[in-house]
């Protein structure tokens, strides 16, 4: 008497198991993408990095004041936790003003009570083309200026 009950029950077991997309959710391959860049050794003066965007552990967008031009920064092995970071430090290695693709330039942030720093491998200027090639959308939007109030007329008493 046990024995068709357990088989029913095995049998019920047996349909929840499942072989499709729905049991492959947890098996995604997690592993940061590698992006090929066409140029690693392209520059900019370090006093005009005004903004960044984080595409994942490995790579970086830096751009320059008003957000016009746009460096793809490729860093060692993977910055940990570095997308969730509101600021970054670029440090320049060799002292020369600039942040390249080369030497000893790297980027910093504050991650818990630690200061992690990953060097810079290679760094491109990129195009509008190759932004989207990345999906990286056009240019940036610029940030929303400050409306100004209009000047209240003062009434003179006398009147």
């Amino acid at each position: 008497m046990k024995t068709p009950l357990a088989a029913a029950a095995s049998l019920l077991l047996a349909a929840c198991v499942s072989s499709g997309p729905e049991s492959q959710l947890g098996k995604q391959d997690n592993k940061p993408r590698r992006i090929a860049m066409s140029r690693t050794s392209d520059c900019v003066f370090a006093s005009t990095i005004q903004d960044f965007a984080v595409i994942d552990e490995r790579y970086v967008v830096l751009y320059s004041i008003g957000r016009r031009d746009a460096y793809l920064t490729e860093l060692t092995g993977g910055c940990f936790d570095v997308r969730f970071q509101s600021t970054l430090a670029t440090i320049d290695g060799d002292r020369n003003g600039q942040i390249c693709g080369f030497g000893r330039d790297s980027i910093g942030y504050e991650r818990a009570t630690l200061v992690e720093s990953c060097r810079i491998m290679g760094m491109e200027k990129l195009t509008e083309e190759r932004r989207l090639e990345i999906g990286i959308d056009g240019r940036p939007a610029p940030k929303p200026k400050k409306e100004k109030k209009p000047k209240e007329e003062v009434k003179d008493p006398a009147k």
